[in-house]
């Protein structure tokens, strides 16, 4: 696939699984697709990304910058879902630093600083 497929996939995915993680932090009882898009979303957020890092970096090493954003998008894959079962209070502060959390991210991604 393309440069331009992967990050329209990436974007569509990132935008989706906003979506569903914000459903299931705000509804007191989430609908189980918003849990299925977050889960689906998150995993094509991932395929996509490696699609992009293909297109971009073929052989490279991996910058200090997507270590990062790796391991800030698995605290989000894993903590969103699960801070949004778990929590019957302060859910809305959690969605909150999960939201930072995920702008740190994209933030990574388009400024590359290290």
């Amino acid at each position: 696939m393309s440069y331009e497929v992967y990050k329209f996939l990436h974007f569509i995915c990132l935008f989706m699984f906003i979506s569903g993680i914000s459903a299931s932090f705000l509804m007191e009882n989430p609908p189980k697709i918003a849990k299925i898009m977050s889960g689906i979303s998150s995993f094509l957020i991932l395929v996509a990304g490696m699609g992009l890092l293909a297109r971009t970096m073929p052989g490279e090493k991996w910058p200090g910058w997507i270590h990062a954003k790796i391991t800030i998008w698995g605290l989000v894959a894993i903590l969103g879902p699960v801070l949004a079962k778990r929590l019957k209070s302060n859910r809305g502060l959690a969605l909150i630093g999960i939201l930072i959390l995920t702008f740190v991210a994209v933030g990574l991604a388009i400024y590359q600083p290290f």
